[in-house]
């Protein structure tokens, strides 16, 4: 019994080891891929922040500098007007200019320019750092532009400096920010220049860092929302535009100073009938020659927009106060954009597009297309579904000519709204299309034995499917002997005590 036990506990043993083994056969044979460690290590490499020793303050163009991709201009017809010398509505997300007026009318951008200075100041400096305010950096200001009353020899951080100019508009702090940075501010200006041909603002020219008034300081409101996009999208960027109020701590020239945004869209604080819940940011601009001017943005729902307005009258209301248009048609029109607009699905890839006809196919004589992606834009709400259509490319004027593979390019496809594109896709097709007739090739021997990895290979490879097994048949034969044996042995046994039983009954009678 003790033997019996043994042995079948060595074949659990045996089975398991039979189950265990392929699967660590299986992983231990996986091949590595030949790039692994190179892969691995480029990885670490360019997940690792970079250090740099060089200096924070740099003139030098960035390397990797890439603006946002171009606005999308669909040239939506619309009744709309609006009472500015320019004007420009934008759905952030997708980059569609949803209105726009005089776009490239050149125009003077007033204190809407402190968007670069601040954009570059946060691209070259270090907000920690102390600043000291120079003489030169109050020279040349008009006694009535906007300021935070900076005095010579004040120590603010550039931090500081930079809710004073997005805040109050102050435009002594652009100066000291600019002779930070570049030394001096025609060195700034140039390199404002220099970022704004980056950024493709092809119709600007800027003349100094604030500002006030220069014939040679010009801009459109197209570049002004390719600039606030830009910027709109630096987070950094974003808390200073959006903050309302700050306190700028006491310096060893001055008391803390109480500052108020001049965008009243997004404070009560000061004006309170101008205040739009939607709106966020960003900037405000006056100069006689400017008008009135006004970057700003506003969410409701999955839409955010972005507008800018130059050139806004102030009027004078029937009870002698004053009504300062850029507010009023800012509002007017970011809700002229959620009146009117929204997002729609124009392509799919679930959608089927068409069934051109395959020649020498094998058992069909169409395939299925579709487009490879889905593509979400902005259209009017009146928009309906049969609005939209799709104009359908194919890369060969001639019919398709089996074999096919699934997902193979065949074209294009473009969404197309009142003969306006939207947007465009691939056109692929949606199965594998066989070629007529087509044999597929038998491997050669010499091929069937690399795949394998040859005869000998393969069985060495798998030797152990077919010991195993064969090491389980002998261990059972000799169970079902062993058993046998001791089966003919208790009978052997038991007929023995029949036997002597008798015996007994025999003899007691």
């Amino acid at each position: 019994m003790k033997k019996q036990r043994f042995l079948s506990v060595l074949l659990l043993l045996l089975l398991l080891t039979q189950m265990l083994l392929p699967c660590a056969a299986t992983e231990a044979s996986a091949p590595l891929p030949e790039d692994a460690s190179a892969s691995e290590s480029m990885s670490s490499s360019e997940t690792e922040p970079s250090v740099s020793a060089e200096p924070p303050i740099s003139t030098e163009p960035k390397a990797g500098f890439e603006p946002l991709e171009p606005l999308i201009e669909y040239n939506f017809p619309t009744d709309y007007q609006v009472r500015a010398k320019a004007a420009i509505l934008v759905e952030l997300s997708t980059g569609t200019i949803i209105y726009g007026y005089e776009l490239d009318q050149r125009l003077y951008p007033a204190s809407l320019t402190k968007m670069m200075t601040c954009m570059l100041a946060l691209e070259y400096g270090n907000p920690d750092d102390i600043l000291t305010v120079s003489s030169t950096a109050l020279e040349n200001l008009s006694e009535y532009g906007s300021t935070a009353n900076l005095q010579v020899g004040e120590q603010l951080s550039l931090r500081e400096l930079l809710y004073c100019i997005m805040i109050s508009s102050a435009n002594e702090a652009c100066n000291v920010i600019a002779e930070y940075i570049s030394g001096d501010t025609a060195s700034f200006v140039e390199l404002m220049n220099r970022k704004a041909q980056e950024l493709g603002m092809t119709g600007t020219h800027f003349a100094n860092t604030h500002g006030l008034h220069d014939e040679n300081h010009y801009t459109t409101v197209r570049d002004l929302a390719v600039l606030s996009r830009w910027a709109w999208n630096n987070s950094d960027f974003r808390e200073y535009a959006t903050t309302t109020a700050h306190t700028v701590p006491a310096t060893n020239l001055s008391d803390a100073r109480s500052l108020h945004t001049t965008n009243y869209l997004t404070s009560a604080q000061i004006v309170t009938k101008y205040y739009y819940s939607k709106a966020s940011g960003i900037k405000t601009g006056f100069t006689t020659p400017a008008g009135g001017c006004l970057a700003a943005t506003a969410t409701d729902g999955n839409l955010t927009y972005l507008s800018v307005v130059c050139g806004c009258e102030t009027l004078i209301e029937e009870d002698g106060g004053e009504l300062d248009m850029r507010f009023v048609e800012t509002k007017r029109l970011m809700e002229y954009g959620f009146e009117n607009y929204d997002y729609v699905q124009v392509l799919s890839d679930t959608q089927m597009l068409g069934q051109p006809a395959v020649t020498n196919a094998q058992g069909r004589a169409n395939v299925v297309v579709h487009a490879n992606a889905n593509a979400t834009v902005v259209l009017p709400k009146s928009c309906k579904a049969e609005d939209i259509t799709m104009s359908l490319a194919y890369d060969s004027t001639q019919t398709l000519d089996a074999p096919l593979e699934a997902g193979q390019r065949v074209g294009t496809v473009t969404a197309m709204y009142q003969n306006i594109p939207l947007a465009t896709a691939e056109l692929v097709t949606l199965t594998a299309v066989e070629r007529k007739g087509l044999l597929t090739e038998t491997p050669s021997a010499s091929e069937t034995q690399t795949q394998t990895g040859g005869e000998s290979g393969g069985v060495m490879k798998y030797w152990y499917l077919i010991v195993l097994p064969a090491v389980l048949l002998v261990l059972l034969c000799v169970l079902l002997i062993l058993r046998a044996v001791n089966v003919r042995k208790a009978k052997k046994r038991a007929e023995r005590r029949r036997r002597r039983a008798a015996q007994r009954r025999e003899t007691d009678a």
